[in-house]
């Protein structure tokens, strides 16, 4: 009778060791401890009896020692604004892609666009020794450096081109996308123009365009754009009082920083009776749901998985001890015009 795997452990200890899945696969300890560091090293047979013998003995890897003997926690951690809103769910994927089949997994953490969490958040992941790290943003509060700098945990800032980035950067220009934007409505005729961003000053991002899309508009003579900086969350009710300013306004094109802006104002324009674009343009940043109202949003697209999955592939250059001849990778978008405007 086959033996249950409870009893496969070995003497003396009453625990599942990685000797006993080598025995369960019938390989070496050092192939098993290889599928554990760099699961792509090993050959595809071996792997899946080496995982099939994992599951039966119910081994489970002991990281903390690993991580102690190796100086290695095989963990990268990623900070993000939110998973609320998919563009900023796909780094997260990209990265995870780029990172898993060598071994790594990938711990995530939210700062809801505050900069004490992002702060926090660098903390705990360093003192818990991560092995990379990104970030959404192209700065960071003086503490969060002088603690990065001292523990010498590869970085790389996500979204963002800084000049001089703290280590590596993958992102691309916002003042590029709002200055997009600006130039798609004078290229449309219209003269009178709107922005609205996100209020949080943690934001640099929607701050970014905005500023790209007023200078922008200036260096085509038009009059300086109305420019909302409504908080977050905005629901669909909340656009009304934007609306309401627009109208006023005489404004006869807007570009929101967001796809969730974009959308809710969208939304909202039947409650009043506009018509688009013929009342009102609108702009925005391209997801799924800018396609799917009527008319679709014209936007702008941004790589967001394409942004994780090369900081992924630059932290592990950095983690192998590679040279990383390009330190600063521009991403780049696309203009999407639809019937929006």
């Amino acid at each position: 009778m086959e033996r249950s795997p409870i009893t496969r452990r070995s003497r003396g200890t009453g625990r599942v060791r990685i000797e006993d899945v080598a025995r369960a696969a019938g390989v070496s300890t050092q192939t098993v401890s290889r599928f554990l560091r760099a699961p792509a090293q090993v050959g595809p047979e071996a792997s899946a009896r080496i995982a099939a013998a994992i599951l039966e003995v119910g081994y489970v890897p002991n990281l903390v020692a690993g991580s102690l003997a190796s100086n290695r926690s095989r963990i990268v951690a990623i900070i993000v604004p939110t998973l609320a809103n998919p563009v900023h769910a796909q780094p997260v994927q990209g990265l995870s892609d780029a990172l898993r089949p060598q071994g790594f997994q990938v711990l995530v953490g939210t700062t809801d666009f505050q900069a004490e969490t992002e702060a926090a958040l660098i903390h705990a992941f360093i003192g818990r020794r991560v092995d990379g790290l990104a970030v959404t943003g192209g700065s960071f509060a003086e503490p969060s450096r002088q603690l990065l700098e001292a523990a010498g945990t590869p970085v790389v800032q996500l979204w963002e081109l800084p000049e001089q980035p703290f280590d590596m950067t993958v992102g691309l220009s916002n003042a590029a996308i709002g200055a997009r934007m600006a130039a798609h409505f004078a290229e449309r005729g219209y003269r009178s123009l709107a922005v609205i961003g996100h209020a949080e000053a943690s934001d640099t991002r929607s701050a970014g365009r905005v500023t790209g899309y007023c200078a922008e508009a200036k260096r085509l003579g038009l009059a300086d754009p109305l420019v909302l900086l409504p908080q977050r969350p905005m629901l669909i009710r909340d656009a009304t009082p934007l609306l309401d300013r627009l109208v006023i306004q005489g404004v006869e094109a807007v570009f929101c920083t967001s796809s969730q802006l974009s959308v809710v104002l969208l939304l909202n324009t039947r409650r009043l009776g506009l018509a688009i674009p013929s009342d009102l343009a609108i702009g925005g940043i391209d997801s799924d749901f800018a396609t799917l109202v009527d008319p679709a949003i014209t936007a702008i697209r941004v790589p967001a998985y394409d942004v994780g999955l090369k900081a992924g592939r630059l932290l592990l250059r950095r983690l192998a001890g590679e040279p990383v001849p390009e330190r600063r990778i521009d991403t780049g978008f696309t203009f999407i015009q639809r019937g929006s405007t």
